[in-house]
């Protein structure tokens, strides 16, 4: 009967209205400082990322809730594009983030989002950071949102959220079945078709705070992966 009773109230409602329904019925939804899953280590690989590349914009999918754009935006004026696919999570962020003047927030299929960000040239010309984390589900973008990125911005950041660790089994990472788990096999085509490299934290997953999931960060640009290489929190892979 429960059940019912929200589905009727979800059809009456509409996204929208359940979306800024949300935003005021759960603060603990928009609490701030559990940026990265709530990750402390996370954060700081991201913070030394930024200070090291001097990107841009940032560009993210899968806003979610907007807890990371939020942290992103609060710590870097550059421009952040964010795309979310779920109308509610959309419609709460928007209400979130409106104090920031450098975000753009939208709503739509992240590959859609990205093709239309690489055509109309919206983006600087210069370095982008690029965090991926609109995996959730059958439908999983994120072999086309790598393919988007690479074939056009090869000086390009990418941070992938919810990926499996190879050293390390306490970071945990998604796995929709056959062929469709955050492994190293499944960018595996990839990393070889853009010659990537791999970086993931050094960091035992013991140490780290929050959800503990695990990441990977790719790049191609070789001036890119030699300040990679000096971040003490992350261990290029193979070694």
């Amino acid at each position: 009967m429960k059940g019912k009773v929200k589905q009727v109230l979800k059809k009456l409602l509409g996204e929208v209205m359940l979306g800024m329904l949300d935003y005021y019925r759960f603060p603990s939804w928009r609490a701030p400082g559990k940026a990265f899953n709530d990750q402390r280590v996370r954060q700081q690989i991201f913070v030394e990322m930024l200070n090291h590349s001097h990107p841009e914009a940032l560009v993210e999918t899968g806003t979610f809730h907007g807890t990371t754009t939020e942290f992103m935006a609060s710590i870097t004026p550059i421009p952040l594009f964010s795309v979310e696919y779920a109308n509610r999570n959309y419609v709460f962020a928007k209400i979130r983030l409106r104090r920031f003047s450098n975000i753009e927030l939208h709503c739509g299929d992240s590959r859609d989002y990205l093709r239309e960000l690489m055509r109309t040239r919206r983006l600087p010309s210069g370095r982008i950071f690029f965090y991926l984390d609109a995996h959730w589900g059958e439908d999983l973008p994120l072999a086309d949102e790598i393919e988007l990125i690479f074939s056009s911005r090869p000086n390009a950041i990418v941070m992938i959220d919810d990926f499996q660790v190879p050293w390390d089994q306490g970071y945990g990472y998604d796995d929709y079945g056959p062929n469709k788990a955050l492994v190293q096999e499944y960018i595996a085509p990839l990393v070889e078709r853009y010659q990537l490299a791999q970086f993931y934290p050094s960091v035992p997953s013991i140490q780290e705070t929050g959800s503990k999931r695990g990441c990977v960060v790719l790049a191609k640009d070789t001036a890119i992966i030699g300040f990679l290489r000096e971040i003490p929190l992350l261990r290029e892979y193979p070694a």
